[in-house]
């Protein structure tokens, strides 16, 4: 089981490597979380590896929180694997970006000061709420709303867009600053045809900001 909170491209082909994903919300107390379930069911060792878009990883249940000690020491690990097979990290992620494209994953903050700018950012949650079909032509597949709970995680102000062509976007009022934050995941062909796109789903999103 791998356990995540942002990672699109991951969850595309698990079924290829046996593994089931649970997404969640951004923090790894939520991680921490669903290990602690996993060891009621007494089911811990099930647990392979959590992350989220903030470069955080838990490849074991012994730590409940951000560890970068263990981030560095899988990138070791990794390093060494394919070294002893004649294949650097550049040539396994060429490898990857083949077989699922060119993935783009870009983090954008607007700030919105004062009570008029919470009032703001309120607004414009309720705006991508609406009927919103299309993010630069390309078709909303789904929306998930987190307001009410989703998949038994607790209530948050968060909304992802899935889009065609594995894209998606996520938007959400930060939890600590006066900020409104876009989470855009774009699928390519290539950096260029990624940027492009990440760069127009961007626009059309800054749309719902004015």
């Amino acid at each position: 089981m791998i356990i995540i909170d942002e990672w699109d491209v991951l969850i595309r082909d698990e079924s290829a490597y046996g593994l089931r994903t649970i997404n969640v919300l951004t923090a790894f107390k939520f991680i921490g979380e669903q290990i602690g379930k996993l060891e009621k069911q007494g089911k811990a060792d099930s647990y392979v590896f959590g992350f989220e878009e903030s470069y955080g990883y838990l490849t074991g249940s012994y730590v409940r929180d951000k560890d970068g000690v263990d981030g560095a020491y899988m990138i070791c690990e990794m390093f060494s694997y394919y070294a002893i097979k004649g294949i650097s990290l550049l040539d396994k992620l060429d490898e990857l970006y083949k077989a699922y494209g060119y993935c783009l994953n870009t983090l954008h903050s607007y700030e919105f000061d004062g009570s008029a700018g919470f009032a703001k950012m309120q607004s414009i949650m309720q705006a991508f709420r609406g009927d919103t079909k299309e993010f630069c032509g390309k078709k909303v597949v789904k929306l998930l709303d987190y307001a009410p709970g989703l998949d038994g995680l607790p209530k948050s102000d968060v909304l992802k867009f899935l889009l065609e062509d594995n894209c998606s976007i996520v938007v959400r009022p930060s939890g600590t600053e006066p900020k409104l934050k876009t989470y855009i995941s774009v699928s390519a062909e290539n950096k260029e045809a990624a940027e492009k796109v990440e760069a127009e789903i961007r626009k059309s999103a800054e749309e719902f900001l004015k």
